[in-house]
């Protein structure tokens, strides 16, 4: 399977929604698959996973305009809220309701799994809920 989608390579620009979902998507079997025996493979799937994460990128700076200007990772997430009309309600019916509360007052940072959600449901860049600054770090 994975081999076929190395061999037919179709590289579309991300127009909408539904298209940037599906770019992900490949994205992440990409990555899952993990790094190939065949020289020529592992060619292919890097080059492929390079330019599905440019279009990616672009799409998100496009669509998904974040003010990147030294926010916290909580102002991050309230910004992608407002931009989606979206509550802290909302959030905590994603995350549960005391993750919401302890990440907001800095109590607890992100899981893995968590970034994953976020990035798929608020469409932040998974770089920014990563590496973005926290206001009061975790012990």
């Amino acid at each position: 399977m994975e081999k076929k989608m190395l061999r037919h390579i179709e590289i579309q620009p991300l127009t909408n929604d539904a298209s940037y979902q599906k770019a992900c998507a490949v994205i992440e079997r990409l990555v899952d698959m993990g790094e190939q025996k065949d020289s020529e493979e592992e060619a292919s799937r890097l080059a492929y996973l390079d330019t599905l994460t440019t279009l990616a990128e672009a799409y998100e700076q496009k669509h998904f305009a974040f003010n990147q200007t030294e926010l916290t990772l909580v102002q991050i997430i309230e910004q992608a809220l407002e931009q989606l009309n979206l509550t802290k309600k909302d959030l905590a019916r994603m995350l549960g309701s005391n993750r919401v509360t302890e990440l907001f007052s800095g109590k607890r940072d992100l899981s893995m799994a968590q970034v994953r959600l976020l990035h798929e449901q608020l469409h932040i860049p998974t770089d920014l809920l990563i590496y973005s600054k926290r206001e009061n770090q975790p012990t």
